[in-house]
């Protein structure tokens, strides 16, 4: 297991609030953490996930960081992922605002979107839906999320939409700082995680 670090300390462990409210405070808390910080406590959620992962080769879904946001970067992960013969796969954006998957190789190309999301090249082509079906865990982007595993992003729903399409996949959201008490605005189309990892724990929800 890895080392255990001390986050910042925070209210979050006891706190309650609008989602709005959320992502204005977390967006401006991520500013204040260092690149070392991230790059630390980046590595821990890595390790800390590479720590539950099946021994046998699995279909995972993760995300690229958006560095002007502060994200958590997974990036480290991949030459294992690919050493494990992992299949990965990361997201893009269509014109139409829909998410669709495509698989990561060390030759594919990454362009950012107008967003500046890091995103595979349009050239390579989408997974089909049988492919999606394959995909057995899915690593999340979130702000922050609450004890009951619903989570804040940054507004656009897709991962919830991912999920409401494709149920099976194990949803595991990643981030910076300890679940809060509760979200306030949670809506019927909110679907939870079943894990979450900070840099210092796994937190599992019962659902």
């Amino acid at each position: 297991m890895p080392e255990i670090i001390n986050i910042p300390a925070t209210l979050y462990q006891e706190k309650t609030a609008l989602k709005a409210d959320l992502r204005a405070e977390v967006l401006e808390k991520r500013k204040g953490l260092t690149n070392e910080l991230i790059k630390s406590y980046s590595q821990s959620i890595g390790e800390w996930l590479l720590s539950i992962l099946p021994e046998k080769p699995i279909y995972i879904h993760l995300f690229l960081p958006m560095a002007k946001n502060h994200e958590v970067d997974l990036r480290g992960l991949l030459p294992v992922l690919w050493e494990r013969g992992d299949t990965v796969y990361i997201p893009r954006v269509t014109i139409d605002q829909k998410l669709e998957h495509v698989q990561l190789t060390p030759g594919t190309i990454i362009e950012k979107n107008r967003w500046g999301i890091p995103e595979p090249a349009k050239h390579h082509l989408p997974a089909t839906k049988e492919e999606i079906k394959a995909i057995e865990i899915v690593l999340t982007p979130l702000l922050v999320c609450d004890q009951q595993g619903f989570r804040v992003g940054y507004g656009g729903g897709f991962y919830d939409q991912f999920f409401q399409d494709y149920p099976h996949v194990q949803k595991i959201g990643v981030g910076f700082f300890e679940p809060i008490t509760e979200i306030l605005d949670i809506y019927e189309g909110d679907i939870p995680l079943d894990l979450y990892i900070s840099p210092s724990r796994i937190t599992r929800f019962n659902q």
